[in-house]
């Protein structure tokens, strides 16, 4: 299962009056943790668990613990001390040596949910959330938006599942968007050739045989975050870049392109452009250079390069920079 909230959230909400169900918040941790505060997951009575909060390592006593919220209707805060011989996280053999406190609350109709509903729509709309968890135990509750008394909060900001935007649909293009989907981005192939960007090649994406001067008319730039120019085709790839330089997405957090320098350039001339026309700077040759030619391999390189970027993690390593990072 993905491991996003947004995929968690999705399977949740066609049951979630089936059985008792439980939201687990890691609200603190020092030293070294295998999630760091604001993870979540859910638990539910049949022993369920979708989400992560540790490497597996603390998953079964947080089922035992939310089996003790279950009988009472009460949230309760629970803490694992990796460094405490006594405590239970070192009997469970964690060694990740630091330590970790969850805020660990039922899901009831009664508590609205504790607005999961709420944040699941906001996350289908690219929204982002701020979410508070109250932590004037036992009462189990969360809300949206601004609240007073901060301190009696926990808050953190939930975001929308990051974008990828492939502009050309062969048949490289499909172990990048099956990668993509698979660490649970939402991603979007478009191509206006005929044969290409077929719904049956991308079942994992939303598929558009648009021309590349209407992506920005239907709102398909604009949910990008990053974006893959790799039509293997000069004159395609520059109309893609002129319609992003034109429209300059806001989102837009990684833009590349597949290909050599040389070929670049020659994009870049045969389109009128340079690279002062883009949003950003652009990754030509796009990935890390990780060795290996087959499609799988370059597919890995460029997502890694894009995570990287999106996630502000240093990225830029090729050699030719056609735009400088900090432009």
């Amino acid at each position: 299962m993905k491991h996003h909230l947004y995929h968690i959230l999705e399977h949740w909400i066609a049951h979630k009056d089936d059985g008792r169900w439980l939201l687990a918040t890691i609200t603190q941790t020092r030293g070294s943790s295998y999630r760091k505060a604001g993870a979540m997951m859910l638990f539910n009575e049949d022993g369920g668990q979708f989400g992560v909060v540790s490497g597996g390592c603390l998953e079964s006593d947080l089922f035992h613990q939310a089996r003790k919220c279950w009988m009472t209707g009460n949230s309760r805060t629970v803490t694992y001390d990796m460094q405490d011989e006594g405590d239970v996280a070192w009997r469970l053999g964690i060694g990740c040596g630091g330590e970790v406190t969850l805020l660990l609350q039922p899901v009831t109709a009664d508590n609205h949910y504790l607005q999961l509903p709420a944040v699941l729509d906001a996350l289908k709309q690219q929204q982002a959330v701020e979410y508070h968890h109250w932590l004037g135990s036992p009462e189990a509750r969360c809300q949206l938006g601004p609240v007073d008394d901060s301190q009696r909060w926990y808050s953190h900001k939930l975001t929308p599942r990051k974008s990828l935007l492939i502009l050309g649909g062969g048949v490289d293009a499909i172990p990048l968007a099956e990668l993509a989907d698979r660490i649970g981005w939402q991603v979007t192939v478009s191509d206006p050739r005929a044969r290409y960007a077929r719904a049956a090649d991308f079942a994992c994406a939303q598929t558009h045989d648009l021309p590349l001067s209407e992506l920005a008319g239907h709102g398909v730039l604009d949910q990008a975050d990053a974006i893959i120019v790799m039509h293997h085709q000069i004159g395609l790839d520059g109309e893609a870049l002129k319609a992003i330089s034109q429209h300059r997405p806001a989102r837009l957090g990684y833009l590349a392109l597949l290909g050599p320098d040389h070929r670049t350039s020659r994009v870049f001339t045969e389109a009128g452009l340079s690279s002062k026309d883009l949003p950003l700077a652009l990754q030509s040759p796009a990935g890390f250079d990780i060795g290996g030619d087959l499609p799988e391999s370059i597919a890995l390189s460029m997502l890694a390069q894009a995570h990287a970027a999106l996630f502000n993690k240093p990225y830029r390593i090729n050699s030719h920079s056609w735009q400088s990072v900090s432009a």
